[in-house]
């Protein structure tokens, strides 16, 4: 669980208050503006990378709003931005209780970007290797592991109630073994590496810099 208090902190990074002339926005408005432009830029990377399966911006702007604005508002990021995108996805639209499985797993990144936000404050991030880039690195692949082997369960299960069988067990070892789920799985995993550890950092710099 995070503290209050640690997500109030937190969310100084992206979202300070704003002064327009003599008006101050509030916090809350501003901390609005923020997630609404960080579910925009998923839906609209999304969409751009829709040829390339598994291999999605996705997951590290959800990263960053958990680091950003704390686990709650990370969490509302995710479950908004699936909700559209389920709903609207260029593949077909995913049925209500995967669209349920994919929003609630897709809170793993927020809660991983919340964490590394108490174990590595803005300041100690750099763009070159670092600590910081190391624990980025290792939540990305406990994190994605997590969303893969939630999501794939759900389909384990959800296949064999189509195929009206009992024997749970072998479905399920399907899902997650079979060559194409571990193509997508390889794809999904190297991908959200690569950005965790490569962008992530880059974007928190140059928050902190915006915000001097």
């Amino acid at each position: 669980m995070i503290p209050h208090k640690t997500e109030a902190a937190a969310s100084a990074v992206l979202a300070p208050g704003v002064n327009i002339g003599s008006l101050r926005l509030p916090r809350w408005l501003v901390q609005a503006g923020v997630m609404a432009a960080i579910v925009a830029a998923i839906l609209g990377s999304n969409y751009l990378l829709r040829g390339f399966p598994n291999v999605k911006l996705f997951d590290t702007l959800v990263f960053l709003a958990g680091y950003s604005l704390g686990f709650r508002r990370g969490a509302l990021v995710a479950a908004t931005a699936w909700l559209a995108y389920g709903t609207f996805n260029p593949y077909g639209p995913s049925g209500m209780p995967l669209l349920v499985v994919e929003m609630a797993s897709e809170t793993a990144y927020a809660l991983a970007g919340a964490s590394a936000r108490r174990l590595a404050q803005p300041g100690s991030v750099r763009l070159l290797p670092s600590r910081a880039s190391l624990l980025f690195g290792l939540l990305a692949v406990a994190s994605t592991l997590a969303y893969d082997l939630a999501t794939n369960l759900y389909t384990g299960f959800a296949w064999a109630a189509l195929a009206g069988s009992q024997e749970y067990l072998r479905w399920v070892t399907v899902s997650l073994f079979n060559p194409g789920a571990l193509f997508f799985m390889a794809a999904h995993l190297s991908s959200n590496l690569l950005f965790f550890v490569a962008l992530a950092p880059a974007a928190i710099v140059a928050a902190r810099k915006a915000n001097r």
